[in-house]
């Protein structure tokens, strides 16, 4: 299969598993602690916020009214206040990290730290109230299964009200990130749209517990992972209410905004406040994974504790033939695919950064691993790359997409999934160059078997020549192309697809196609013939046309003797082609 025709293949499958998602029905929260709606606050109400400044001690700072401002978009309503005090002093202000911190007035809990304003003065931020964090809930769940009594306490309205109020940013949830070069975090950062921090590589969260019984409260520093492992992408805020059925609401605003999603939450140590000109922000990493965050909507984002999401399995193995040095890094992945769909290269090519310690120039044979539900072996490929400038970019396309193509596959969920690369490399140019093609001079026989010799050269090395034999069909008459080239090199197009003759109808079938798309550590040897003497393939009429899938003609060409393929060590480069004539009588058997 051409890479061309695999990622449109790709993206049909987006098309079609964004067109039947699995929900369950919605669940509307129960606060633990009293309430007091929007419409009982007026400016001037003092109160007092709860966040953590450090470790994961909870802290607690006095805030002020200063008004109500309405908002056209969501949330519909927003409190604007005045934070002070010595905690605010000793942060500069209110941090990215606080988004969440609950905000109490007479104890009762009026909502969340939200929203402020860069480069200005930090003492002022945006609080949203909690019916509005709360009405998350009127959306459903992802199927999944969630135990224990719901019981309604807190609605909101879905009322829009228009409004000139200048709309504040929202307070940036600092993301940090493990385990990953500069460029893959950057690249996340970048797609994400959301400001990181590098952690040191001393840090670790390959051993990340869980804890099913943990005891949170308002206040309490959280972060909501993406990656965990040797890898680990999780963002920092603050939990800002729990309800009667173990549910929780946090961040005062969205993350990522993506709706019903499967996001592992854990209590995270805060190990400081960064003063900056922008806004100050936290440092905080995760402790132990609590609970699951299954709604990421504008006003909040919520979850449960106490359960344990899905996630993708993910180990990238290397071998460098040059220093002897092996290394195994293993990650988990949240169960959104589509996210995984964006960031997989970023991660991948970021690890390999690290594990490496190098970037430019190699070749690297690559060993892919796919398992999970009903790929009992699981299913495999192996290719050899070679990159004169970033092997560590180009190595992983061909991985990416397969992992894409089967992983969003509109016929079965493979769950659980898992994703194992194994990587042999060396800086070494492992090269073999096409430079020689030697075919019959005389005239052939139809029926007659034929030997052709490739010649090849190893990267400033002693050249080597192979002979293969083809056959001549018995019904051959004229002048034919024998064509030896590199895998990939001028592959044949899957036509039967692009033309819309033909559509892959199950997993069996599109793992059949993968299976046949040719490698880069491949010679191929073919006797170009189509039936018809003195014409090239595109020169036949439409009903004429071949109308099989690639690996059903690929298969029958192999049987006939019309297509050898030969696998090497090495990287396959270069193209040659010579005629053969065909004449005389068919071959009497």
């Amino acid at each position: 299969m051409d890479r061309f025709l695999l990622r449109i293949l790709i993206s049909l499958l987006l098309i079609i598993f964004c067109s039947s998602p699995s929900f369950a029905q919605p669940k509307i929260f129960n606060s633990k602690v009293p309430v007091m709606p929007v419409e009982d606050i007026k400016a001037g109400m003092e109160g007092v916020a709860y966040t953590v400044i450090k470790g994961q001690k909870v802290v607690a700072f006095p805030v002020k009214v200063l008004s109500v401002l309405p908002s056209a978009d969501l949330p519909h309503k927003l409190i604007l206040i005045q934070a002070y005090g010595p905690v605010i002093e000793k942060t500069g202000g209110i941090a990215a990290g606080m988004s969440g911190s609950p905000v109490f007035i007479n104890g009762k809990l009026v909502g969340a730290i939200g929203y402020g304003w860069h480069f200005s003065e930090h003492n002022k931020g945006l609080v949203t109230p909690i019916s509005e964090m709360a009405s998350i809930w009127n959306w459903p769940d992802r199927a999944v299964e969630l135990k224990g009594p719901i019981k309604i306490s807190i609605e909101s309205s879905d009322e829009k009200k228009e409004s000139n109020a200048k709309k504040a940013g929202n307070l940036s949830t600092p993301m940090t990130i493990y385990g990953l070069s500069d460029r893959g975090a950057s690249g996340i950062g970048q797609k994400l749209n959301v400001s990181y921090s590098m952690l040191p590589g001393s840090f670790n969260v390959s051993s990340l517990p869980v804890n099913l019984n943990a005891k949170l409260i308002p206040g309490d520093a959280v972060s909501v992972l993406l990656a965990w492992g040797d890898v680990s992408v999780a963002a920092t805020g603050t939990l800002t209410a729990l309800s009667t059925d173990g549910r929780f609401l946090a961040f005062a605003h969205p993350f990522l905004n993506r709706g019903a999603v499967y996001y592992p939450v854990a209590k995270a140590w805060i190990h400081d406040v960064i003063p900056s000109l922008e806004a100050p922000f936290k440092i905080g990493t995760p402790t132990e994974i609590v609970g699951v965050v299954t709604q990421d909507r504008p006003q909040a984002i919520g979850g449960y504790l106490g359960k344990i999401p899905p996630a993708f399995d993910f180990s990238l193995s290397m071998k460098d033939k040059d220093t002897g040095k092996v290394v195994k890094k293993r990650f988990q992945f949240v169960n959104d695919p589509f996210l995984l769909s964006n960031l997989l290269d970023n991660i991948l090519v970021g690890l390999w950064d690290n594990i490496w310690e190098r970037k430019g120039e190699g070749t690297a044979k690559v060993d892919l691993e796919i398992e999970g539900g009903s790929l009992v072996d699981g299913w495999r490929r192996s290719n050899i790359f070679y990159s004169d400038k970033d092997l560590g970019k180009d190595m992983f396309s061909e991985a990416i997409d397969i992992t894409k193509a089967i992983m969003l596959n509109p016929y079965y969920e493979i769950n659980p999934f898992g994703v194992h690369i194994d990587v042999e490399v060396t800086q070494e140019p492992r090269i073999l160059l096409i430079e020689g093609l030697t075919v019959p001079k005389e005239p052939l026989k139809p029926g007659e078997p034929f030997e052709i010799t490739v010649k090849m050269r190893p990267f400033r090395g002693r050249a080597v020549e192979k002979k293969f034999v083809l056959n001549m069909p018995e019904d051959a008459v004229g002048t034919y192309e024998v064509v030896v080239r590199g895998g990939g090199i001028e592959e044949p197009s899957q036509e039967s697809l692009l033309q819309g003759w033909r559509a892959i109808t199950d997993l069996k079938e599109l793992l059949r196609e993968l299976d046949s798309m040719e490698a880069n550590n491949e010679l191929v040897v073919e006797l170009r013939y189509d039936g018809s003497p003195n014409r090239a393939p595109w020169e036949a009429k439409a009903e004429e046309q071949d109308k099989r899938l690639l690996s059903e003609i690929k298969k029958e060409k192999m049987e006939k003797g019309l297509l050898k393929v030969y696998k090497s060590n090495y990287y396959v480069d270069g193209l040659l082609r010579k005629l053969v004539k065909v004449s005389g009588k068919q071959r009497n058997n």
